[in-house]
């Protein structure tokens, strides 16, 4: 594991800007608003409180742990289909009240109680992001992370929210899974896309911690190597191309369970790259600091995230978690 956590270092930081004080965080979102506003795109937030991980799934990471190799589509296909199954003999993909769930809120509810799934969290609002790479993490009473840089991922999500394409709304609800290798509905492209691409979804705001964190979610195939029409994917070592290389498709694997490119951010370039994810990383120093101004000004904490049983479960009895 260490040595997996070394190399998602080396991942990103070529492209990664570091954050060193709260006005300047306030400076990046205000730049990425403009961004966003001049430019018509659009962006996702995630945090994460130890800048060394890597950006993966839960589901993708179980399939990691223990071992060298990463998992392929067809294997994470495989176990995901045995999850579903298990949660249909257990007769929760029907709950009471609500009849039976699309494959997406089946997963989105495994999500939610910490099941392993494909989906990835983010968050439309950036300060909630902030709150994930700053957040107090207390295991058995005592704080960790604290001296671990937190990493805040910005995800150009602009045509890529299923919510908004005419194609792809009714994966929302869906009884199958889109994305299944031989689903006869899936086009070749659409298949190519789910393993050289991503998409975003932005559920419906029934449940309390997706409204209270503007919540939603990444998805898409393990990275492929080519995409239809024989064009490959690939995602530099660096910001040098010439000089720094590709990373094999065996290495990307090991740092995203995702086909994301990381890219330094420059709100100034021209023609927005293909699949980029930007990256900043946030002192263990400032921790602290942020944490207090994100509950001081917007009411960030605990219990405004996590607004509900599982949450204080989680993290409203510090001293015996």
């Amino acid at each position: 594991l260490g040595e997996r956590l070394m190399s998602a270092q080396k991942f990103w930081e070529p492209f990664e800007h570091s954050i060193d004080g709260f006005d300047e965080l306030v400076e990046l979102i205000n730049k990425v608003a403009i961004t966003s506003e001049k430019k018509g795109r659009r962006f996702a937030w995630r945090g994460q409180v130890n800048a060394d991980w890597p950006l993966h799934s839960s589901l993708y990471r179980k399939f990691l742990a223990g071992k060298s190799k990463a998992p392929d589509e067809m294997e994470m296909q495989r176990k995901e289909g045995e999850i579903l199954a298990n949660l249909h003999r257990w007769g929760l993909h029907s709950p009471m009240g609500r009849g039976r769930l699309s494959i997406l809120n089946q997963l989105a509810m495994l999500q939610h109680y910490g099941a392993p799934t494909r989906l990835v969290d983010i968050s439309l609002n950036a300060w909630v992001g902030v709150f994930f790479a700053v957040e107090k993490m207390i295991y058995n009473g005592v704080e960790q992370f604290s001296n671990a840089d937190g990493r805040i991922f910005l995800v150009d999500i602009t045509d890529k929210l299923i919510n908004e394409d005419n194609l792809l709304r009714e994966w929302e609800d869906d009884l199958h899974r889109p994305w299944k290798i031989n689903n006869p509905k899936i086009e070749a492209k659409q298949l190519h896309l789910w393993e050289t691409s991503y998409f975003a979804w932005k559920p419906s705001s029934v449940d309390q911690r997706i409204f209270a964190q503007n919540g939603g979610f990444l998805m898409g195939g393990v990275p492929a190597t080519k995409k239809i029409g024989n064009n490959s994917f690939q995602v530099p070592k660096g910001t040098n191309l010439s000089k720094d290389g590709h990373w094999k498709i065996d290495e990307l694997r090991k740092f995203s369970s995702l086909a994301l490119r990381p890219h330094k951010f420059d709100p100034n370039v021209g023609a927005p790259p293909v699949n980029p994810v930007y990256t900043f990383r946030i002192k263990s120093t400032l921790k602290l600091e942020i944490r207090r101004k994100l509950e001081n000004i917007f009411g960030y904490n605990h219990s405004t995230i996590y607004p509900d049983y599982s949450g204080f479960a989680g993290f409203g009895i510090p001293d015996m978690n």
